[in-house]
């Protein structure tokens, strides 16, 4: 097994050790709320949000993000000068941190649906298409009021603009090491981060059922707590 192999399987690795760290799960601990029993079930952002209120999902939200971001430069530094070109083994990382969330050991192999861990890798090794990809998220999330919908179509549409500005030349910066993209890397690329949209679709297989049979819980502020003592007042 060459070098460039076992530095791929490691990058995986130290993105997946990470990524078990879901921040979700932690938080329910915290204020005494098994998340996974409420609501969705989910770790992720949405779901601490809705049962935990605006601050827990924020702060879900951060450090699913963050885990990505921290996993990738930890193979920066580790392997920048070990190989030719140090972006491809930082996704790898990246989409390592993806698996780790979604499929945490300590959650018998489930998790979140890494969205907001997708997100971490996108705006580090892809910064102008995470920015597209987000307005896309929040203008259909707006519209529709579907956060699960919007995650959905950013997620498609990361998947899509990486091969798009790949083929025509637009994701290298000039200047930073992790974004001067070679040509000859681009087609590894584009399968990993094809993959990464596939295992987003896959694990929002559940909402894309509810959407079409129109029984997706739209987004509100208002946190399982916060909605139960406002029907209480109302009642009172």
């Amino acid at each position: 097994m060459t070098d460039v192999v076992i530095y791929r399987i490691i990058s995986v690795l130290i993105g997946y050790v990470l990524g078990n760290f879901t921040m979700g799960y932690f938080m329910g601990k915290i204020k005494n709320v098994d998340v996974t029993k409420e609501g969705s079930g989910n770790v992720g952002s949405t779901n601490t949000l809705r049962t935990m209120g605006v601050k827990a999902g924020a702060i879900t939200f951060a450090v699913d993000f963050i885990k990505a971001v921290i996993a990738m430069f930890i193979v920066y530094f580790l392997f920048r000068n070990k190989v030719d070109f140090i972006g491809t083994y930082m996704i790898y990382a990246g989409v390592g941190a993806i698996l780790g969330h979604d499929f945490a050991i300590l959650l018998k192999f489930k998790g979140g649906k890494g969205i907001a861990t997708s997100a971490g890798l996108v705006a580090i090794m892809f910064p102008t298409i995470f920015f597209i990809s987000l307005t896309i998220f929040i203008l259909t999330v707006v519209i529709t009021r579907y956060v699960s919908l919007g995650s959905l179509i950013g997620s498609v549409a990361y998947g899509v603009l990486v091969v798009l500005f790949g083929q025509l030349g637009w994701l290298t910066f000039e200047g930073i090491p992790w974004l001067n993209y070679p040509t000859e890397c681009l087609p590894e690329i584009y399968v990993v981060m094809l993959f990464a949209t596939a295992l987003a679709i896959f694990q929002h297989r559940a909402n894309i059922v509810r959407l079409i049979k129109h029984e997706e819980n739209k987004f509100s502020f208002h946190s399982k707590k916060d909605k139960t003592a406002e029907n209480k007042k109302t009642v009172d």
